[in-house]
């Protein structure tokens, strides 16, 4: 039958093998008797602070101290624990579980199914855990294949990682890898390249150039360093993204802004601006509340604006609407257009166009063509079916109804 060995009250423990428990009371520095390792078959139980001086395999670790200290490798078959205080391995860790009421701290890799830290985990070199937590904060410096990780303050990943899920209170920091669902309070970060099939946080997300993301959800601003391919955007404010990108929809409260160009599956909605660095392609809706400034075409399938388009051509396979008191500096070519009142624009090109009053407009093709009052058309209005105007519509040239209209590129 296996003993319990027990000591108290002493400075020094020496020990080798032990056949049983291992039970230290109030016991300062446990040293090896031979080599750098201490064996115990059965359970270790530990009450104050205490030092291993070398490395410790036991069956289980159950410690109540302010500070327990292993000067080596820490290896149990099943949980490793400090209730009250902090548990600090300086080498390897192995185990079921690890855990330490305040601090948890690895040296070097640690490897098990549970880690946590009522303050924090910290891990010096590779982590592979199914679970870790930190009441505070959560540091790996290497590697991190992690099923589920979160901090009530703050992740930190500083090597790669292939995490499930990474939830913070505060900030979430990685520097490459994927992960599946991101949750942050604050702000989230990625140095390089990410893959993630979620991204949901209340402040600001950074990430690098190249990274693929699923849906992102951030109530301040996302920013990227480079291309970006993702499913779906929501963002309450800003979205900058220095370089492509190349998505399904996009619904952003402020602004929009790409230096690269941006091509979409789904629709474009935007509160305030966008400012796209190439052409944009977009195969369902563009709805813009303030300016479209695009460094090229814009294709897309309908387009609403509400103050302004800067672009070299747009071409809407449905619809047009331009708003009120809007300013258009392209030519527009679409089935259905609606140019509001006191709205100005270059060249139409389209089946049913409808101009209203007081707006000023450059040439006009068209089917059918209604203008209000007091619109002014400035070069040529050709139709092929009906032209109706309004009183005191001011024409530079006189209209010309026609059998065909010209092809869309030699419009004026």
């Amino acid at each position: 039958m296996a003993e319990s060995h027990k000591f108290k009250n002493q400075e020094i423990v020496e020990v080798g093998t032990i056949e049983g428990d291992l039970v230290l009371n109030r016991c300062r520095s446990i040293v090896p008797k031979e080599g750098n390792e201490i064996v115990v078959t059965r359970q270790v139980e530990v009450k104050g602070d205490t030092v291993f001086e070398g490395s410790l395999r036991a069956q289980s670790l159950s410690a109540n101290g302010n500070s327990i200290r292993i000067r080596g490798n820490l290896s149990v078959e099943s949980l490793a624990e400090n209730r009250r205080g902090g548990l600090t391995v300086e080498g390897n860790a192995k185990g079921q579980g690890f855990r330490a009421g305040s601090t948890l701290s690895i040296g070097e890799n640690l490897e098990c199914s549970s880690a946590s830290g009522g303050a924090s985990v910290r891990v010096g070199g590779n982590a592979k855990v199914l679970k870790m937590s930190g009441g505070g904060s959560v540091k790996v410096e290497g590697d991190a294949e992690i099923d589920r990780v979160s901090g009530g303050g703050s992740v930190k990943i500083e090597g790669k990682c292939d995490i499930g899920e990474l939830s913070a209170g505060g900030s979430g920091k990685i520097t490459k890898g994927k992960i599946g669902k991101i949750s942050v309070g604050g702000s989230f970060k990625s140095e390089d390249a990410v893959e993630a099939e979620e991204i949901n946080v209340g402040g600001s997300v950074a990430l690098g150039a190249g990274s693929k993301i699923g849906s992102i959800d951030v109530g301040g601003t996302l920013r990227t360093e480079g291309d970006l391919t993702f499913d779906d955007i929501d963002v309450g404010g800003k979205v900058d993204i220095d370089g492509a990108a190349h998505g399904a929809t996009v619904d952003v409260g402020g602004k929009f802004i790409t230096s690269g160009p941006l091509t979409l599956t789904g629709d474009l909605e935007v509160g305030g601006k966008i400012d796209i660095g190439g052409n944009l392609k977009c195969d369902r809706k563009i709805k813009v509340g303030g300016t479209a400034t695009v460094n090229g075409r814009i294709d897309t399938f309908r387009i609403i604006v509400g103050a302004q388009i800067d672009a070299d051509y747009v071409r809407a396979e449905d619809g047009f609407r331009l708003g009120r008191r809007a300013e258009v500096t392209c030519n527009v070519e679409s089935p259905e257009i609606l140019i509001r009142e006191r709205a100005r624009t270059r060249s139409l090109y389209g089946d049913d166009i409808r101009i209203e009053e007081r707006a000023r407009v450059g040439s006009v093709y068209g089917r059918k063509v209604y203008i209000e009052r007091e619109a002014i058309i400035e070069g040529e209005i050709l139709y092929t079916e009906s032209l109706d105007a309004e009183s005191d519509v001011r024409f530079r040239e006189e209209p010309r109804k026609v059998d065909s209209l010209p092809p869309p590129e030699q419009m004026q």
